[in-house]
Protein backbone atom coordinates (compact mmCIF):
# COMPACT_ATOMS: atom_id res chain seq x y z
CA UNK A 1 0.00 0.00 0.00
CA UNK A 2 1.77 3.11 -1.24
CA UNK A 3 2.17 6.05 1.31
CA UNK A 4 3.38 8.61 0.15
CA UNK A 5 4.08 10.39 -3.14
CA UNK A 6 6.65 9.39 -5.96
CA UNK A 7 9.41 12.49 -5.46
CA UNK A 8 9.21 11.66 -1.15
CA UNK A 9 12.45 11.54 0.49
CA UNK A 10 11.97 7.51 0.95
CA UNK A 11 12.91 6.90 -2.46
CA UNK A 12 16.61 6.50 -1.85
CA UNK A 13 18.00 3.24 -3.24
CA UNK A 14 21.46 4.31 -5.15
CA UNK A 15 21.59 3.40 -8.53
CA UNK A 16 25.52 2.58 -9.01
CA UNK A 17 25.11 -1.14 -8.61
CA UNK A 18 22.52 -1.89 -11.07
CA UNK A 19 24.56 1.14 -13.49
CA UNK A 20 28.10 -0.43 -13.08
CA UNK A 21 26.27 -4.12 -13.85
CA UNK A 22 24.80 -2.82 -16.99
CA UNK A 23 28.36 -1.12 -18.27
CA UNK A 24 29.60 -4.59 -17.87
CA UNK A 25 26.76 -5.92 -19.95
CA UNK A 26 28.27 -3.61 -22.47
CA UNK A 27 31.70 -4.49 -22.59
CA UNK A 28 30.76 -8.36 -22.78
CA UNK A 29 28.08 -8.14 -25.68
CA UNK A 30 30.12 -5.43 -27.47
CA UNK A 31 32.95 -7.87 -27.23
CA UNK A 32 31.34 -11.43 -28.01
CA UNK A 33 32.60 -12.96 -31.35
CA UNK A 34 30.77 -11.69 -34.90
CA UNK A 35 29.68 -15.36 -35.16
CA UNK A 36 27.52 -14.82 -31.77
CA UNK A 37 25.82 -11.96 -33.68
CA UNK A 38 22.70 -12.51 -35.18
CA UNK A 39 22.99 -10.64 -38.34
CA UNK A 40 26.18 -9.91 -37.36
CA UNK A 41 27.84 -6.50 -38.89
CA UNK A 42 26.83 -3.27 -37.37
CA UNK A 43 23.65 -5.25 -35.88
CA UNK A 44 25.96 -5.92 -33.40
CA UNK A 45 26.00 -2.35 -31.90
CA UNK A 46 22.30 -2.73 -31.45
CA UNK A 47 22.35 -4.26 -28.07
CA UNK A 48 25.34 -2.35 -26.63
CA UNK A 49 23.38 0.78 -27.84
CA UNK A 50 20.02 -0.71 -25.57
CA UNK A 51 22.10 -1.39 -22.65
CA UNK A 52 23.38 2.32 -22.83
CA UNK A 53 19.58 3.71 -22.69
CA UNK A 54 19.09 1.53 -19.50
CA UNK A 55 22.07 2.42 -18.37
CA UNK A 56 20.71 6.14 -18.84
CA UNK A 57 17.21 5.20 -17.69
CA UNK A 58 19.05 3.51 -14.57
CA UNK A 59 20.62 7.46 -14.03
CA UNK A 60 17.37 9.29 -13.92
CA UNK A 61 17.15 11.10 -10.28
CA UNK A 62 15.05 9.74 -7.80
CA UNK A 63 12.23 12.57 -8.21
CA UNK A 64 12.12 11.86 -12.17
CA UNK A 65 11.14 8.50 -11.04
CA UNK A 66 7.60 7.22 -13.16
CA UNK A 67 6.13 4.13 -14.20
CA UNK A 68 6.95 5.25 -17.98
CA UNK A 69 10.27 4.89 -17.18
CA UNK A 70 9.68 1.58 -15.53
CA UNK A 71 8.08 -0.07 -18.55
CA UNK A 72 10.60 1.65 -20.97
CA UNK A 73 13.36 -0.20 -19.19
CA UNK A 74 11.25 -3.26 -18.85
CA UNK A 75 10.97 -3.43 -22.67
CA UNK A 76 14.75 -2.75 -23.11
CA UNK A 77 15.74 -5.66 -20.81
CA UNK A 78 13.39 -8.08 -22.86
CA UNK A 79 14.98 -7.24 -25.96
CA UNK A 80 18.35 -7.90 -24.68
CA UNK A 81 17.48 -11.18 -23.42
CA UNK A 82 16.04 -11.84 -26.67
CA UNK A 83 19.62 -11.28 -28.03
CA UNK A 84 21.48 -12.80 -25.82
CA UNK A 85 19.35 -15.77 -25.96
CA UNK A 86 20.25 -15.59 -30.10
CA UNK A 87 23.67 -15.81 -28.84
CA UNK A 88 23.41 -18.83 -26.55
CA UNK A 89 21.66 -20.32 -29.36
CA UNK A 90 24.61 -19.30 -31.95
CA UNK A 91 26.87 -20.74 -29.39
CA UNK A 92 25.23 -23.94 -29.20
CA UNK A 93 24.69 -24.43 -32.58
CA UNK A 94 28.36 -23.83 -33.03
CA UNK A 95 28.71 -26.62 -31.04
CA UNK A 96 26.81 -29.12 -32.24
CA UNK A 97 27.90 -28.55 -35.69
CA UNK A 98 31.76 -28.34 -34.87
CA UNK A 99 31.81 -25.43 -36.48
CA UNK A 100 35.75 -24.64 -35.45
CA UNK A 101 34.86 -23.95 -31.78
CA UNK A 102 38.36 -23.81 -30.01
CA UNK A 103 38.23 -24.32 -26.49
CA UNK A 104 39.52 -20.92 -25.40
CA UNK A 105 37.35 -19.43 -27.57
CA UNK A 106 34.35 -21.26 -26.39
CA UNK A 107 34.90 -20.98 -22.76
CA UNK A 108 35.48 -17.04 -23.23
CA UNK A 109 32.39 -16.55 -25.21
CA UNK A 110 30.35 -19.04 -23.06
CA UNK A 111 31.32 -17.00 -20.01
CA UNK A 112 30.75 -13.91 -21.60
CA UNK A 113 26.89 -14.66 -22.57
CA UNK A 114 26.13 -16.35 -19.56
CA UNK A 115 27.61 -13.06 -17.13
CA UNK A 116 25.05 -11.06 -19.50
CA UNK A 117 21.98 -12.98 -18.57
CA UNK A 118 22.93 -13.02 -14.85
CA UNK A 119 23.06 -9.34 -15.63
CA UNK A 120 20.39 -8.74 -17.37
CA UNK A 121 18.02 -11.11 -15.55
CA UNK A 122 18.84 -9.34 -12.25
CA UNK A 123 17.50 -5.94 -14.04
CA UNK A 124 14.30 -7.66 -14.84
CA UNK A 125 13.71 -8.99 -11.18
CA UNK A 126 14.84 -5.70 -9.79
CA UNK A 127 12.14 -3.79 -12.30
CA UNK A 128 9.43 -6.02 -11.57
CA UNK A 129 9.48 -7.10 -8.29
CA UNK A 130 6.72 -4.94 -6.22
CA UNK A 131 6.13 -2.81 -9.48
CA UNK A 132 10.00 -1.48 -9.48
CA UNK A 133 11.98 0.09 -7.13
CA UNK A 134 10.17 3.11 -6.70
CA UNK A 135 7.09 1.51 -5.64
CA UNK A 136 9.13 -0.75 -3.28
CA UNK A 137 10.90 2.34 -1.58
CA UNK A 138 7.59 4.24 -0.85
CA UNK A 139 5.41 1.00 0.24
CA UNK A 140 5.12 -0.98 3.07
CA UNK A 141 8.28 -3.39 3.93
CA UNK A 142 6.20 -7.05 2.82
CA UNK A 143 7.03 -9.54 0.84
CA UNK A 144 5.94 -8.69 -3.24
CA UNK A 145 6.88 -10.87 -6.20
CA UNK A 146 9.68 -12.68 -3.63
CA UNK A 147 9.97 -14.03 -0.45
CA UNK A 148 13.46 -12.96 0.66
CA UNK A 149 14.58 -14.50 3.92
CA UNK A 150 14.84 -11.22 5.90
CA UNK A 151 11.11 -11.56 5.59
CA UNK A 152 11.30 -14.92 7.05
CA UNK A 153 12.18 -13.29 10.57
CA UNK A 154 9.59 -12.25 12.90
CA UNK A 155 8.55 -8.32 12.29
CA UNK A 156 7.93 -5.75 12.31
CA UNK A 157 10.49 -5.34 8.77
CA UNK A 158 11.99 -2.15 7.50
CA UNK A 159 14.93 -3.82 5.57
CA UNK A 160 13.76 -3.60 1.40
CA UNK A 161 15.42 -5.51 -1.45
CA UNK A 162 17.87 -3.58 -3.70
CA UNK A 163 19.21 -4.45 -6.81
CA UNK A 164 22.79 -6.56 -5.33
CA UNK A 165 20.25 -8.31 -3.89
CA UNK A 166 18.28 -9.46 -7.13
CA UNK A 167 21.68 -9.93 -8.50
CA UNK A 168 22.06 -12.39 -5.81
CA UNK A 169 19.23 -14.28 -6.49
CA UNK A 170 20.14 -14.55 -10.55
CA UNK A 171 23.27 -15.49 -9.94
CA UNK A 172 22.12 -18.61 -7.60
CA UNK A 173 19.23 -19.25 -10.26
CA UNK A 174 21.44 -19.11 -12.87
CA UNK A 175 24.24 -21.99 -11.07
CA UNK A 176 21.70 -24.35 -9.63
CA UNK A 177 18.84 -24.11 -11.41
CA UNK A 178 16.36 -23.39 -8.46
CA UNK A 179 15.58 -20.60 -5.70
CA UNK A 180 18.41 -20.58 -2.79
CA UNK A 181 17.29 -18.59 -0.03
CA UNK A 182 14.24 -16.19 -1.75
CA UNK A 183 11.34 -17.95 -3.15
CA UNK A 184 9.16 -16.74 -6.23
CA UNK A 185 5.82 -16.21 -5.22
CA UNK A 186 4.18 -14.73 -8.55
CA UNK A 187 3.66 -16.52 -12.09
CA UNK A 188 5.73 -13.95 -13.58
CA UNK A 189 8.68 -14.13 -11.69
CA UNK A 190 8.50 -17.93 -11.52
CA UNK A 191 8.44 -18.03 -15.33
CA UNK A 192 11.52 -15.31 -15.83
CA UNK A 193 13.45 -17.61 -13.22
CA UNK A 194 12.54 -20.69 -15.13
CA UNK A 195 13.67 -18.94 -18.51
CA UNK A 196 16.99 -18.13 -16.81
CA UNK A 197 17.51 -21.07 -15.23
CA UNK A 198 16.85 -22.79 -19.04
CA UNK A 199 19.67 -20.67 -21.11
CA UNK A 200 21.95 -21.50 -18.53
CA UNK A 201 21.73 -24.98 -18.52
CA UNK A 202 22.38 -24.55 -21.96
CA UNK A 203 26.07 -22.72 -21.65
CA UNK A 204 26.96 -25.02 -18.39
CA UNK A 205 25.57 -28.55 -19.30
CA UNK A 206 26.36 -28.00 -23.04
CA UNK A 207 28.74 -25.37 -24.31
CA UNK A 208 30.87 -26.16 -21.34
CA UNK A 209 31.02 -29.40 -20.80
CA UNK A 210 31.79 -29.51 -24.80
CA UNK A 211 34.61 -27.03 -24.22
CA UNK A 212 35.99 -28.99 -21.66
CA UNK A 213 36.32 -32.01 -24.52
CA UNK A 214 37.72 -30.13 -26.97
CA UNK A 215 40.79 -28.81 -24.02
CA UNK A 216 41.32 -32.72 -22.90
Amino acid sequence: MATTEPDDEAWRESRWPPVVALVAAVVLYATLPGSLILGGGWLRWIVPALEVILIIIALVPPVAESDRRRHIGVVLAALITLANASAIALLVNGVVTESGFEGRYLIVSALQVWITNVIIFAVWFWEIDGGGPRRRALSEATPHDFLFGQYQMAGPWTWRPTFPDYLYVSVTNSTSFAPADTLPLRHRVKALMASQALLSALVILIVAARAISILR
